[in-house]
């Protein structure tokens, strides 16, 4: 992988000059890639929405950075710039090529842009499709998960902790499963990598396992047990 950075004028990409030779900034904008017949479809998910397209034979994901709460109120899309170095784009991107290098099953990193202006800006992220996915939510909406799936999610979240892999927001929305029963991490916005502590990686859990009995409230058909979440940590504890 070569890292490479474009910069015109307050535009600044961040990219993985074997997979784009030079990046169309257009790509980063959904207006182009209706009009462009590059765009498959717009998927809601938490603050904003994830855009899926086509470009070259090749099949990408576009995040939008969007705050939420509050600040979202007030601000927006923009933030406070600090420095590219600093923008939740640049250490997302960064972020998810080392731990793509380490093996771990996350999105490749392709492409980030920032915008800045004044003193805020904007930013977003291009990674590739994981082709043949669905969320853990989706899934528990269907048929569910079997024991040993259930167990795998439990072994690849170790996997992630083991390494000091911090994911600031574990659930069932930002774990994705294939046909084939693999399990991958997405949507590390805010993660990092830290020190091995107990702490942080039982507040990880905890949060995953009160993401899984909102969505079961808010829609009971959702196939998820207690007897799950014990296969679920058995796995985590192997």
């Amino acid at each position: 992988m070569q890292i490479k950075e474009q910069k015109i004028k307050e535009l600044n990409i961040l990219y993985d000059a074997d997979e784009f030779v030079k990046p169309e900034p257009r790509l980063f904008e959904l207006t182009y890639l209706e009009e462009a017949g590059l765009l498959e479809r717009c998927v809601a998910a938490g603050r904003g929405a994830v855009i899926f397209f086509s470009w070259q034979s090749k099949r990408y994901v576009l995040r939008h950075y969007q705050r939420g709460g509050l600040m979202a109120t007030l601000l927006g899309d923009r933030y406070f710039f600090g420095g590219v170095q600093r923008s939740r784009a640049w250490r997302e991107w960064l972020l998810l090529q080392e731990l793509h290098q380490l093996g771990l099953p996350v999105p490749q990193p392709l492409a980030a842009r920032v915008i800045r202006s004044g003193l805020f800006y904007r930013a977003d992220l291009i990674t590739a499709q994981i082709e043949g996915t669905q969320t853990l939510g989706e899934c528990l909406l269907q048929a569910g998960l079997s024991a040993s799936l259930w167990r795998e999610v439990g072994v690849v979240v170790r996997r992630f902790h083991d390494l000091g892999v911090f994911h600031a927001d574990l659930n069932l929305n930002n774990i994705l499963l294939d046909n084939q029963g693999a399990v991958y991490l997405l949507d590390f916005d805010k993660g990092e990598r830290r020190r091995v502590k107990l702490d942080w990686q039982q507040a990880n859990l905890a949060r995953l396992l009160r993401s899984l009995q909102k969505q079961k409230r808010a829609r009971p058909e959702t196939q998820f047990s207690a007897f799950d979440w014990q296969v679920l940590l058995a796995g985590y504890g192997a």
